[in-house]
């Protein structure tokens, strides 16, 4: 005898407690027809079915048992939650204690969820068969297919042929068949991995590689997956075989384990493998392992620490080796330990203080080329204490520079402490401008007797106001007072920047003033708008006496160019100052499109209208009254081009002094890229030798296919010594399951190291969601390189 509920009855069905209503499956399964059940619903069991008959599973005339509570601890259901069912229709076998359910069935529990053809429940085993088109739902987000399943009636337990698994990172497992246990352990026999897409030409073709192996199980209380007797599998051809591997699940972001290694060769250390381990220590802490081998150098063993505070964080590494620190003719070689260390810090000490630091030191000036390629002149340190508050800044900072030039004798200054504080008023508040006041405390020392030792204080108020008349025209006012005082020993008039015999004492007062007029056309087309702006500027300052007599700690080098062209001194810092009168004048003229494009073009010089005491140097553009014609070009008509051209023209002879251009052209598919430098040192115009730098740099770039992208670099230089410096070449190939990178270096410098010229080839094979490293190493970030997080 069986009782058949259709979809339209069901809203009547009853969902009364009767002997067999149990926690989960079992009470669904009788609550027959109701197209969506809650166990937790208040007791019913004086419900009557359609016929008008008790509907509580028993036969006519039997005493009904009494419902469970609703809570305590005698229910059930109390430490559950409520179970859920949908079907199109619902039949109840009493003789043969079959509930079963059919059409676009699906039962609900929690965050789980089946959804079948067909689901039956066979009251005397407590088993749950699900068939035709399953899909079971669980609560980490996989999803689990299959044909046919049996499940416990608290879905914890389950069995499944022909299984399928679809992870929450796209990855796919497959197998014969599989079975979950307590609901935390998934086990699948002879099954396959692999989180590549299937072809959709021939769904049957293998993936790009997969990891097949005689069992595979999912534990999802330590969020991991592991493989027995497993064989990797690319293009379908098995490459390697290991008895046991492990990989964490989706869930997880991070786990300890050895990360994807590379390898290569290099001419000059031989070939080369690197291996990483990771280690997550904590939530807040995790720590990389490296392990260099070279079949011609000593292996070389680094790491990488990095934790997080509530107020900071902390990042440590570092690398220690035993080689060879160089083998020419004029470096003899010498065989001993080296490395390097680097630590760097940043913690909030409240609202409106920091304090921070960043330390860089190596044990010689080649360690750092040969093993990383660092080709930085200089390692700078530093620790600093910082605060904002408002529009006011202050900071106190010391320096400390290792010089990574082999031979090089000028010692290194150690700047402790470099303090200042900026501040800036309100707009308007004083004579309809604003206020500003700097100042700042500089001690720079020389530990190896090179000289001289320099302290200096300054203070420096000023003023700026913005006026924009009637007519059209945009003045800019502004003024500023530099008041300093220098001690300097071991002192040289003669040669500041040179060790000497004096003590000296200095006290300097620099008043000095500017105005700015502007004065724009604009007009605005339909396309596109155009700018035309004259640009006038006076500046006024005393004459200064010899600046000789100063120390110079911070103005060794000037650039002159379009950027400081307007600046009140041309100068990079304030121990030399531009002094006296001079008239500035240029013109900007752009066009920018309504949708997309620009284009724009700076054009100026100045003019002194007084002899200068600072003494420019020959070359620099400024030795002159007249200064050299200096200006930029900016074009970018549309994404396939983009132009910078900064340029610096000698007032006299008209000839080229500086040209730097950084230029790229092109679509995804081809693009070409250069950067080109050009400066004429040369301190007499009539010099026939020139003192002359020119290099250039040229890429080319292309996105070959969705997976394929080749890119190609070279340096050459063309003065003062013609020839190649480096070359790369990086082909990548990256799908949403693998990346293979294959990096082919050539260095044709010679240092005076005796670090030779070398090639180097790299390849690197990642198998993703199996030991992948996001991010970049602490070691490019720490030397200039990007971010490290993971």
């Amino acid at each position: 005898m069986s009782k058949h509920v259709s979809r339209r009855a069901r809203a009547k069905a009853p969902t009364a407690a009767n002997p067999i209503l149990r926690s989960g499956i079992v009470g669904l399964m009788v609550a027959c027809g109701v197209a969506a059940v809650d166990l937790a619903l208040p007791d019913t069991a004086n419900a009557q079915s359609s016929n008008g008959q008790p509907s509580n599973g028993q036969a006519p005339g039997a005493k009904p048992a009494a419902a469970p509570a609703a809570n305590g601890t005698g229910s059930p259901r109390a430490s559950q939650d409520p179970v859920l069912l949908t079907a199109d229709q619902v039949t109840f076998d009493e003789v043969n204690s079959l509930v079963t359910a059919s059409g676009n069935v699906e039962l609900a529990q929690g965050k789980r969820s089946v959804r079948a053809d067909k689901i039956t429940y066979d009251q005397k085993t407590k088993i749950v068969t699900a068939t035709g088109k399953i899909r079971l739902v669980e609560p980490s987000g996989d999803i689990i297919f299959a044909d046919y399943a049996e499940l416990t009636d608290d879905m914890k337990d389950v069995f499944i042929e022909n299984i399928r698994v679809l992870m929450t990172d796209n990855g796919r497992v497959a197998g014969n068949e599989g079975e979950r246990r307590e609901g935390r352990l998934t086990r699948i026999n002879r099954g396959v991995y692999s989180p590549c897409d299937l072809c959709k030409e021939d769904p049957t073709r293998p993936p790009l590689w997969q990891i097949r192996a005689v069992r595979i199980v999912h534990d999802n209380e330590e969020h991991e997956v592991r493989y027995k007797d497993a064989t990797m599998e690319i293009f379908g051809i098995p490459v390697g075989y290991t008895p046991y591997l492990s990989h964490p699940d989706p869930s997880v972001d991070r786990k300890s384990g050895f990360l994807t290694p590379s390898f290569g060769n290099d001419s000059n250390m031989g070939a080369i493998l690197k291996t990483h381990y990771y280690w997550d220590i904590a939530p807040d802490q995790d720590a990389t392992f490296d392990l260099h081998y070279y079949s011609q150098e000593g292996p070389l063993l680094g790491g990488q620490y990095r934790k997080r505070f509530e107020n900071g964080r902390l990042e440590l590494e570092g690398a220690i080796t035993r080689g060879d620190v160089a083998n020419s003719t004029t470096v003899p070689k010498e065989t001993r330990n080296r490395g390097y260390i680097a630590a760097r810090g940043l913690f909030d000490i409240d609202e409106t203080w920091r304090a921070g630091f960043d330390i860089k030191r190596a044990s010689d000036p080649t360690f750092l080329r040969r093993y990383y390629g660092f080709r930085e002149d200089y390692l700078t340190s530093k620790a600093y204490v910082e605060g904002f508050r408002g529009r006011n800044y202050a900071a106190v900072t010391a320096y400390s520079f290792q010089d990574m030039r082999y031979g090089n004798t000028i010692p290194e200054p150690v700047t402790l402490p470099y303090a200042q504080y900026n501040a800036l008023g309100e707009p308007g508040s004083l004579l309809g401008g604003r206020w500003s006041f700097d100042t700042s405390l500089l001690a720079v020392s020389r530990l190896k007797n090179g000289g001289p030792d320099t302290q200096r204080i300054m203070a420096q108020p000023g003023w700026e106001r913005n006026i924009v008349s009637n007519a059209g025209f945009v003045t800019n006012l502004s003024g500023s007072v530099l008041i300093a005082g220098y001690t300097a020993q071991q002192f040289n008039t003669a040669d500041p920047s040179s060790r000497g015999d004096d003590n000296a004492s200095r006290f300097r007062f620099f008043p000095q003033g500017q105005a700015t007029v502007r004065y724009p056309f604009v007009r605005y087309g339909e396309s596109s708008s155009q700018l035309v702006e004259p640009i006038g500027q006076l500046t006024v300052a005393p004459k200064l006496s010899n600046s000789k007599v100063f120390p110079n700690e911070d103005s060794l080098d000037i650039e002159f160019d379009d950027v400081n062209l307007l600046q009140p001194n041309r100068f990079t810092g304030i121990d030399r100052l531009d002094d006296g009168m001079r008239f500035t004048y240029g013109i900007r003229t752009a066009i920018y499109g309504n949708s997309q494009g620009s284009a724009s073009l700076f054009l100026g010089q100045s003019h002194r209208l007084t002899d200068s005491s600072v003494g420019f140097t020959g070359g620099s553009g400024l030795e002159d009254r007249v200064s050299d014609y200096v200006g930029r070009l900016d074009l970018q008509p549309a994404d396939w081009l983009d132009v910078n051209y900064g340029f610096r023209i000698d007032h006299e002879t008209l000839k080229p002094r500086r040209h730097s251009l950084n230029a790229s052209a092109g679509v995804p598919l081809l693009r070409l890229s250069t950067a080109y430098t050009y400066v004429d040192q040369t301190t007499s115009r009539t010099a026939v030798t020139r003192n002359r730098v020119e290099q250039a740099n040229f890429g080319l770039s292309s996105q070959l296919t969705n997976y394929w992208n080749l890119g190609i670099g070279h340096t050459q230089a063309m003065e003062p010594q013609p020839g190649p410096r480096s070359s790369v070449a990086i082909l990548t190939y990256s799908d949403e399951c693998l990346i293979f990178q294959t990096v082919a270096q050539r260095d044709y410098t010679i240092s005076t190291t005796g670090e030779k010229d070398g090639n180097t080839i790299f390849f690197r094979l990642v198998f993703k969601n199996v030991g992948e490293f996001k991010s970049p190493g602490l070691n490019a970030s720490f030397l200039g390189g990007g971010s490290s997080n993971q």
